[in-house]
């Protein structure tokens, strides 16, 4: 099969001030005071076009976007984010786009579904799981863990998780290289675990059980505004691939904002960083991995 170019993107964070106080009697004055106290300074809206340009500019065969388009649901953050990404949006079959925790922001966001009726062609299906076909033998599982809560953890309901692992069972002949998306990481890097504890998925260690079983595969994350490339230690077979904030300001200069550049070619995966800095772009390799689809999964161990 001939090579996959896939762009991975992550926690856009568009963001619009509003001061409509009868929308703002919720969990969405707590986002606009933290907009107000900083949030809008620290992810920088006006470098958005020039983002799209250089993903635009990288030809690739899909773009992979997992979630936080917006700061706090609103329709108008979405219209914002939707209206931005055009460009890069044209085929729902070379795009796909899944939803973060602040896309589900508040009760009413999800309640009225504003993520897909925004993004909803970019899914695979109308409900999660899905499995959606990107390249020959190449898919995606969309997974979705988000909820409306007033903190940042995450929950997979058991019912979708037994629903992905019909699913994969019946499409396991079908895939020989499986992208899992979903915002929240099932683990971070031992440097980040302290940023990830306090929003973590509740549901990890069942998740990252089942992961286990599925041999090779990436899995595709946002939420913790930090790329990385790693694999968790009870998921010895997965690449975790966070993709970063793109518009975050770095004033460390250890965290360049940014997005990933994957290249599948056959089983070897490369993994590219690309990252804007005030001097401009910079490329950087984060990962290589010759033959990560071709080793074989590992037996599930009895109890």
């Amino acid at each position: 099969m001939p090579p996959l170019r896939l762009i991975h993107a992550s926690d856009v964070h568009v963001w619009k001030h509003e001061f409509n106080p009868m929308r703002l009697m919720n969990k969405r004055l707590v986002g606009m005071a933290s907009l107000l106290l900083g949030r809008a300074r620290r992810f920088r809206l006006e470098r958005l076009g020039e983002v799209v340009e250089r993903i635009r500019a990288r030809d690739a065969d899909h773009l992979l976007i997992t979630g936080d388009l917006t700061t706090t649901a609103m329709t108008a953050e979405f219209h914002q984010a939707l209206e931005a990404l055009a460009p890069l949006l044209g085929d729902p079959s070379r795009a796909t786009v899944i939803p973060g925790n602040h896309d589900r922001y508040t009760g009413m966001a999800f309640r009225e579904n504003h993520f897909e009726r925004a993004f909803g062609r970019f899914m695979g299906a109308p409900r999660f799981p899905w499995i959606k076909f990107v390249a020959e033998k190449t898919a995606v599982l969309g997974l979705d863990p988000t909820r409306a809560a007033l903190h940042a953890r995450g929950h997979l309901p058991l019912a979708q998780l037994d629903a992905a692992r019909k699913l994969w069972e019946e499409h396991r002949g079908s895939v020989d290289r499986l992208i899992v998306a979903c915002h929240y990481p099932t683990d971070a890097p031992p440097a980040l675990r302290r940023k990830l504890d306090s929003k973590r998925l509740d549901d990890a260690p069942r998740l990252a059980a089942w992961l286990a079983t599925l041999g090779p595969h990436l899995f595709c994350c946002g939420h913790v505004h930090h790329a990385w490339a790693f694999t968790p230690p009870d998921i010895p077979d997965q690449l975790c691939l966070n993709a970063g904030a793109p518009l975050l300001r770095d004033e460390t200069g250890k965290n360049p904002p940014g997005f990933l550049e994957i290249v599948l070619d056959g089983p070897d995966v490369d993994v590219i960083h690309h990252a804007w800095t005030e001097s401009g772009w910079t490329e950087r390799r984060m990962e290589r991995r010759p033959g990560f689809f071709a080793v074989p999964t590992r037996p599930i161990q009895s109890n």
